[in-house]
């Protein structure tokens, strides 16, 4: 585990990333880090690169083998990065536990005549800002990762990283460059799944099974071809719209053992900023401009293969009759 007991008699190790009271113990809130370390932390390393930062944390000196003199302060700041995002996530996926009281008499809110429980929009809030710091924080540490990796080898044995180097959209840094989502790695996580529809219900359509196989193939080695390289940023743009327009009406929903519901947040009147969901009317609007902008990129995709076809032997341009088209999107319809 990333914090241990010697070093948190105060929650000193604690206290560098969040501002919690003395009177917290390090016993109570231990079995929760844990959980959140095995459920965030470890398939993101992978079991190799997580097991040899543990030793490390445990035991710095002498150094692992693994790990050199001058490798040895990434591995430092990396357990910083570990320690910022863990915490958030222990405390946003423990929240209600953390506020009552477990005896034998049963379950009690935990309250005194100094100290009231928050109101309904604080726990909210205080969730919510556990969430997403935790989540972006481990956006923060797969980068630190990924930008020295000479340091850290064993990352490139890990199953994240194998599905980080074939994705065309690799991470939420590459997705926001072409959709705003503030840089959000959860939102990033709940739209992937439509990012693998789009590819291989329409990018492969229009790439054929044998490009799209070399795209696939380039970009999960090191060094990958430099006209696969020119062409991943027209793939990218459409992949991106495309997963908006098919994701858009699914993001707020959570599906349960009782049904499906969506998520809201409801006005209160101590809470003056109120974050509502759209209506189905601009849900169709986001979801119509989102493809269509997708789709204009799939003709730039179209036309720069076209253009480049030398380049691409895998690709068969289209051919056939003008008269025969799709009416998708066209201000005509032909028969």
């Amino acid at each position: 585990m990333f914090f241990k007991s010697t070093l948190n008699a105060k929650l000193e190790e604690v206290r560098k990333y969040l501002p919690v009271s003395l009177a917290t113990t390090f016993s109570n809130i231990s079995p929760f880090i844990q959980s959140a370390e095995v459920n965030y932390i470890l398939p993101l390393l992978g079991q190799q690169l997580y097991d040899l930062v543990q030793k490390f944390y445990d035991s710095p000196t002498p150094l692992p083998a693994g790990i050199t003199v001058e490798s040895s302060p990434k591995y430092t700041i990396l357990i910083e990065h570990i320690q910022r995002s863990l915490i958030n996530l222990t405390y946003w996926a423990s929240f209600d536990f953390m506020n009552i009281l477990m005896n034998d008499s049963g379950f009690h809110r935990q309250e005194s005549d100094h100290e009231k429980s928050l109101f309904k929009y604080q726990e909210d809030s205080l969730k919510a800002g556990f969430k997403n710091n935790g989540f972006d924080g481990l956006d923060t540490m797969l980068e630190f990762i990924e930008a020295n990796m000479p340091a850290f080898p064993l990352f490139s044995e890990s199953a994240n990283y194998t599905e980080r180097k074939s994705s065309i959209i690799p991470n939420t840094a590459g997705f926001n460059k072409i959709f705003n989502i503030n840089n959000s790695r959860l939102v990033f996580l709940k739209i992937s799944r439509y990012i693998t529809q789009v590819e291989d219900f329409e990018i492969q359509a229009l790439l054929g099974a044998n490009l799209f196989a070399r795209v696939k193939e380039e970009i999960a080695k090191t060094l990958p071809d430099d006209k696969i390289i020119k062409l991943i940023p027209y793939i990218q743009k459409p992949l991106v719209h495309l997963s908006i327009a098919r994701a858009g009406f699914h993001l707020g929903i959570n599906i349960t053992d009782k049904g499906l519901f969506f998520e809201s947040q409801n006005a209160t009147q101590q809470n003056s900023h109120v974050t509502t969901p759209l209506s189905d009317q601009q849900y169709f609007a986001l979801a119509r401009s989102s493809e269509n902008v997708g789709l204009a990129y799939m003709d730039r995709l179209t036309g720069f293969l076209s253009a480049n076809a030398m380049d691409y032997p895998e690709y068969v341009i289209p051919g056939g009759s003008p008269l025969i088209r799709t009416n998708t999107g066209k201000t005509t319809f032909w028969v």
